[in-house]
């Protein structure tokens, strides 16, 4: 059983994944609650689902971009769970997440995904599709909603957690016939059983899981 945690940004999710089949995922959005939720919320799922601490065989952690308090929570809890019972722990990247639950309309067009960075800008990182899979084209980077749509001359898709802010700088630019595709909100859903399946590929591929050492987990901010 292999347990993922997501609390990047005011959205977080939680998943127990069995290696076959994702047993159990939640997804809310808490705020900067995460230090007060995200046990408790641990200690409910392995007691729903009848999994205790042994039944564990490995974790998974985004490890941002994302908010400085929330990664800094989910990272270190992960790390000391996964230290504590000699567990793997597969680190994958917030935005990749994002682009890892994207269903691939034409493979000709970028990705572009995004998570919110304050004070009205925006992290983001874009993505082509190549052999079945989202593959990242360049370094995220921050921005503001302007720079980033101005730059748009070709067919794209935009997907991730999109405030109103962007919702309305989208539709703007859509109105001037730039040529952008807002994702559906069930897909733009950051959710931690794409961590949790990414995590068991990972490990599967793996030469050697210490690779997956939880000190090598190390938070990404921007």
């Amino acid at each position: 059983m292999l347990l993922a945690l997501d609390t990047s940004t005011r959205i977080m999710s939680l998943a127990l994944h069995s290696g076959d089949t994702v047993i159990f995922e939640q997804t809310l959005t808490v705020g900067r609650n995460h230090s007060e939720m995200l046990a408790p919320m641990i200690q409910q799922t392995m007691e729903q689902c009848d999994v205790n601490l042994p039944d564990l065989k490995a974790m998974a952690v985004a490890v941002g971009p994302g908010s400085y308090t929330g990664l800094r929570i989910g990272v270190s809890l992960a790390k000391g769970m996964a230290a504590v019972h000699q567990l793997p722990l597969v680190g994958v990247s917030t935005l990749e997440i994002l682009a890892l639950g994207q269903p691939f309309y034409t493979t000709r067009y970028t990705l572009i995904a995004v998570v919110p960075a304050g004070r009205g800008r925006i992290i983001a990182e874009s993505y082509r599709g190549k052999k079945g899979r989202w593959v990242s084209n360049e370094d995220a980077e921050i921005q503001t909603w302007d720079d980033l749509l101005e730059t748009v001359d070709d067919q794209i898709y935009v997907t991730g957690e999109i405030t109103g802010e962007g919702l309305t700088k989208i539709a703007d630019a859509q109105s001037k016939d730039k040529p952008i595709t807002l994702i559906p909100p069930a897909y733009r859903l950051r959710r931690a059983g794409f961590l949790a399946e990414e995590a068991w590929r990972r490990i599967r591929e793996a030469e050697d899981e210490s690779e997956y050492s939880p000190d090598k987990v190390m938070p990404i901010y921007l």
